[in-house]
């Protein structure tokens, strides 16, 4: 079969089916990866939706800070409420201090005052939620004396406090929808992109000559089948195996020149026999061959000391035969 029916017949073989099979696979696989990335970005915009920046006012152990300063940012310069959690905790120093009465007050940047708990140092301080406005607020910690003045804290309180924001929770559904867009863009940019490539691939293959097209198929096969798939189709290859051990190289090129001439002759419509002529004209010159001078111990020969030596000894001889003759 020449090169022309063997392409014809190998476009019509099950490697077809197969290759639809496998596009069909991976289409599956990338829409499996195209869902697992929405979900991804989906999770991680609830996780970072929930995440709080906690700034620490007072700590146990530690002198009290009776006036801290919260400043909330404008956040992508939308001017949104900040949603805030305020969590306190306030004791006796030590077992010898006295209970004295605790005063949390928060003062707006614009001016307002307003107290935010009022209770004893052994008292339980609930957890406080706010929506705050950007700019700097300012929270204090101060002692109420029985007139009803406020003192800066005493050695004779220990206090706890943290005010956590919830930077990213006021564009929760602007990050939700950015990112549902997002995992349709990657969707869709994926499969455009996929598509132009396949139609530069199909437009080069359609442009390829026949042989370079068989090459390309071949090398397919190799690497499909070196990725796991399955084994290599090289019948192409039999006619060029090796025949026997003891056969000569001279013997095997001459084959190999039979094959190709073959094809050829089938392809250009003739069907004679092919006749290597150059290898009868090459037997009648030289006759029979015999193996004297190749036996024996080998003898040495002082006057070739080189290359260029040998060369001239066999340039002689050659000089020599053609004068007897």
């Amino acid at each position: 079969m020449n090169l022309v029916h063997e392409a014809m017949s190998r476009e019509s073989t099950p490697d077809k089916k197969k290759g639809k099979k496998d596009e069909k696979n991976n289409a599956r696989m990338r829409f499996i990866a195209t869902l697992v990335t929405w979900l991804l970005l989906n999770l991680i915009w609830l996780q970072a939706s929930q995440a709080i920046a906690v700034n620490e006012v007072n700590k146990h152990g530690l002198d009290i800070n009776g006036k801290y300063v919260l400043d909330v940012p404008n956040m992508m310069k939308m001017d949104r409420e900040i949603p805030v959690d305020l969590s306190c905790d306030f004791r006796p120093k030590n077992s010898t201090s006295p209970v004295v009465q605790v005063r949390i007050q928060h003062e707006t940047p614009s001016g307002e005052n307003s107290i935010v708990w009022e209770g004893n140092s052994t008292d339980d301080c609930p957890d406080f939620a706010f929506s705050l406005t950007p700019g700097k607020h300012m929270f204090y910690t101060t002692v109420v004396l029985d007139d009803g003045a406020d003192l800066y804290p005493s050695r004779n309180l220990s206090a706890d406090m943290e005010l956590g924001m919830h930077l990213w929770e006021p564009f929760r559904m602007e990050g939700f929808v950015a990112a549902n867009v997002l995992g349709l863009f990657l969707g869709i940019a994926d499969r455009a992109i996929r598509g132009i490539l396949k139609r530069r691939r199909e437009a080069l293959v359609r442009t390829m000559p026949l042989h370079k097209r068989r090459q390309k198929e071949e090398w397919e096969q190799i690497a499909h089948s070196m990725t796991g798939g399955d084994a290599v189709d090289v019948e192409d290859l039999v006619g060029f195996q090796e025949q026997g051990a003891d056969e000569s190289m001279e013997m095997q090129r001459r084959r190999m020149r039979e094959q190709f001439a073959a094809q050829t002759s089938e392809a250009d419509g003739d069907t004679d026999e092919f006749v290597d002529e150059d290898g009868v004209e090459q037997d009648d010159e030289l006759g029979p061959g015999t193996t004297e001078g190749l036996t024996g111990k080998v003898k040495e020969d002082q006057s070739i000391r080189t290359v260029g030596d040998l060369w001239r000894r066999l340039s002689g001889n050659e000089d020599e035969k053609k004068r007897k003759r």
